[in-house]
Order: C-alpha cells, then sequence, then structure tokens
C-alpha cells in the first residue's frame, strides 16, 4: 500500500496542496488498514484517534515489545543458571 511513511508523520516545511491531499488519503488508508486488523474488542479505543501516527504510536506504546525485556528475560536465565553434579557443564 505504501503508506508505512505515515507511521513517523507530516514532514516538516512547507507542503503544496497536493502534498497534503496525498498525505490525508495516505494516512486515512493507513488508519484503515490498521483499524481492519484490531480485534472487535479494542477497536472503539482506537476510533477516536485522529491520525495513522497518533494510532501507531499508541500501539506500540501499549502492545509494543522491547528490548530491555528480552535481555531481562537473559539475564535472568543466567542468574538461574546452578550448577549440579549430576549434569555437564556443556548441558
Amino acid at each position: 500500500m505504501s503508506v508505512w511513511h505515515i507511521t513517523e508523520g507530516p514532514s516538516l516545511g512547507p507542503h503544496t496542496l497536493d502534498e497534503e491531499k496525498a498525505f490525508k488519503t495516505a494516512d486515512s488508508q493507513f488508519r484503515g488498514a490498521v483499524i481492519s486488523v484490531l480485534g472487535e474488542n479494542i477497536v472503539d479505543t482506537y476510533l477516536r484517534l485522529t491520525s495513522g501516527k497518533e494510532i501507531w504510536d499508541t500501539l506500540q506504546a501499549n502492545y509494543g515489545v522491547s528490548d530491555a525485556g528480552s535481555e531481562l528475560y537473559l539475564m535472568e536465565q543466567y542468574y538461574d543458571y546452578k550448577m549440579v553434579d549430576d549434569r555437564s557443564v556443556v548441558e
């Protein structure tokens, strides 16, 4: 659909009327695509948001996975390691 650039928001600087119209069209397509894949129980929450970037940022904040979580998981695995006599070091 070539509308991924909407997640970055509108570019800075003056825009021509055609550029603004193209951005609004792409934003509308992006919003429709995102809303169409959301579950029925959360669609109403995101319908009130007015721009594609706003929807995307809110979804990222609520459901996005950060690298800190996976790093924390790895560190927990490291701290839980215990040497026992029945297992080899390689295991």
